[in-house]
């Protein structure tokens, strides 16, 4: 049984891994395999509205139903690129565990950001994970960059970040990138992503130097049994010795996915298994920080029911709040429960502008209409911001689609010069 589920865990992983596991799944067509790696090239030229144009009509059936797998969530992920948001879904029906539902019932709120900061000040690494297809996730990896900074916090290592096995490559990368302050096409996968990259571009610009420390491709293999044990020690090696060891005394914020944020070994049908958390604190000795923001997302993609999203978030009242059990000891539910310190959950916020509220209350960003020369007079276009004084390949600061006869959402801008662009469909 460890094999499957090995297999399982890493899909949730990278695109590294997903697009080789996807490869190799006897229920993707040829077709679909060639759309998927079209999608991926045109992404990485910027050209987000093909990416999704080449992944749809493999990401549903003939009725219009979405076919489940890896091709829908390629594209639901291409979709959430231009809109901020994943696609709606339909309730997943689940039943919520009454022991979950009675946890949160009795438990008490204290602001996240306010708990993070006082655990932070007794550790020098924190992890925070996110989910890679809820760009809402980063959005509060920013609030805590900002946060964690009057603490000393100078080193923002990022899992999607471009890595290479040459050591001169990836730092003359890595200097190129904090010394321009924006994140480009080719820096890193999930970086396409304009919610990421403006993440990284603030944190920056608080003070923050980026760092990577992904498993190069050298030391992949294709043995389902170890390709995630190989790659967390890849990891956490690259962490240790080309970020931990070369910057004596710095804190770490390091943002990762999923499970790589849990710290004690987890024993899947009885095999030991630690994730790059647990490796950094056997390590280094240090107790890093641990944070789940991924359980309890709304639209996300944890297997939990949306009854207990719905009680979580509730009890948020507009603001993200981590639970606390009545005897004052953080309460994790799921399947992070006794692997990490705190699990954070989010509230549902009203729309602005019709976009999702959390844009402008966490990017700092202003409600803005689009141009009117910019309104398409038919068919469906792709509306894009870029920061007026970055290159030709930087990453969008903002975008969505508008469609001619509907009236179009706004987009949400900072407060600096922009230039914009459309993308239209071939």
């Amino acid at each position: 049984m460890f094999r499957p589920l090995l297999r399982a865990l890493a899909l949730t992983l990278c695109v590294t891994l997903a697009l080789a596991a996807a490869a190799q799944g006897p229920a993707m067509s040829d077709a679909a395999r060639e759309a998927n790696t079209r999608s991926y090239r045109a992404l990485q030229q910027g050209d987000y509205l093909r990416a999704e144009e080449l992944l749809r009509p493999h990401a549903f059936d003939a009725e219009g139903n979405p076919v489940d797998g890896f091709i829908y969530s390629s594209w639901a992920e291409a979709m959430t690129l231009m809109t901020g948001e994943p696609p709606a879904r339909e309730p997943d029906g689940r039943t919520a565990r009454a022991e979950y539902l009675a946890a949160i019932a009795d438990a008490d709120t204290r602001d996240a950001i306010a708990e993070i900061v006082e655990r932070a000040r007794h550790t020098s690494i924190v992890f925070l994970n996110e989910d890679h297809g809820v760009p809402r996730s980063r959005a509060f990896g920013l609030q805590v960059a900002e946060a964690l900074r009057p603490l000393g916090y100078t080193i923002l290592a990022v899992e999607t970040l471009q890595n290479d096995a040459d050591l001169d490559t990836v730092d003359s990368r890595i200097a190129a990138i904090n010394a321009d302050g924006y994140i480009r096409r080719d820096s890193g996968y999930y970086t396409h992503d304009p919610v990421f990259a403006d993440f990284l571009r603030q944190a920056m610009a608080a003070g923050y130097r980026l760092a990577a420390y992904e498993q190069t491709p050298d030391l992949r293999t294709t043995d389902p049994e170890l390709s995630i044990p190989k790659r967390e020690q890849a990891q956490a090696d690259y962490l240790l010795n080309r970020v931990v060891n070369r910057n004596p005394g710095a804190k770490l914020l390091v943002y990762v996915g999923f499970s790589h944020a849990t710290e004690e070994t987890q024993e899947p049908d009885g095999v030991a298994l630690r994730w790059l958390a647990a490796r950094i604190k056997a390590m280094t000795g240090i107790d890093p920080l641990t944070i789940d923001q991924t359980t309890l997302m709304r639209s996300g993609a944890a297997a939990r029911s949306d009854a207990l999203v719905d009680a979580a978030t509730a009890r948020a009242q507009g603001r993200s709040v981590v639970f606390l059990s009545p005897d004052g000891s953080p309460l994790v539910i799921g399947r992070y429960a006794g692997l990490v310190d705190l699990q954070v959950v989010h509230p549902d916020l009203p729309r602005v502008g019709d976009r999702p509220g959390w844009i402008p209350a966490l990017l700092h960003r202003t409600p803005t209409p689009v141009p009117a020369e910019l309104l398409p007079e038919t068919g469906t276009v792709l509306i894009q911001a870029f920061v007026a004084t970055e290159g030709d390949a930087a990453i969008p600061v903002d975008q969505l689609l508008v469609t001619a006869g509907e009236a179009p959402g706004m987009l949400m801008l900072p407060d600096m010069p922009v230039r914009y662009a459309v993308q239209t469909p071939e």
